[in-house]
């Protein structure tokens, strides 16, 4: 009697899937963002065409415009990549697990370069963060981060790469462009 009952437990979990260990998978670098252009127009044109496009949540000084973003949390992988931890995005899975913030810091610089000639560039800087680890990811418009996390699975790869999606950088290039027309 006890024979049925064992081979019957043995085929159960024998046929049971193995628990999937956690895979990191590192975002695809995208190619560099073209974070600088230039204007056919002077610095001071340049200036008060920016004061029409540029709302107010940007702070003037001198020749840079300065905006402080903080996104919410189900929205912080549309802004960066930090890849995946199996089939999960992985900004996703941080938040899910820990709770997570991203502050992206954009500047825009204005550089006389000739007479009737203006450089734009346009940076950000992120700070995406793990609020119940601390764990801090910085980095910028053009240079991702590699940041080894504290306690990976075992074997698994200790580093955590992320990087800009650059949606806010191309979007103000898109606009910006338009100057020259």
């Amino acid at each position: 009697m006890r024979a049925p009952i064992l081979i019957s437990i043995f085929f159960l979990f024998s046929c049971q899937k193995t628990p999937k260990e956690n895979i990191y998978h590192p975002p695809i670098d995208n190619n560099l963002n073209q974070n600088i252009l230039y204007l056919d127009i002077d610095v001071d044109e340049a200036m008060l065409k920016f004061q029409k496009l540029i709302d107010q949540k940007y702070r003037k000084n001198q020749n840079i415009f300065e905006s402080d973003l903080r996104v919410m949390p189900a929205n912080i992988s549309k802004y960066i990549d930090c890849g995946k931890m199996n089939d999960e995005i992985y900004v996703d899975y941080i938040n899910r697990i820990f709770d997570s913030s991203l502050n992206i810091q954009t500047l825009i610089k204005l550089d006389l370069t000739g007479n009737k000639s203006t450089r734009v560039e346009i940076s950000a800087n992120y700070v995406f963060t793990s609020i119940e680890t601390g764990t801090s990811w910085r980095f910028n418009t053009n240079n991702p981060k590699l940041i080894l996390v504290g306690n990976p699975a075992y074997g698994a790869e200790p580093y955590r790469k992320c990087l800009s999606k650059n949606l806010i950088e191309s979007k103000l290039i898109e606009e910006i462009a338009e100057f020259n027309k």
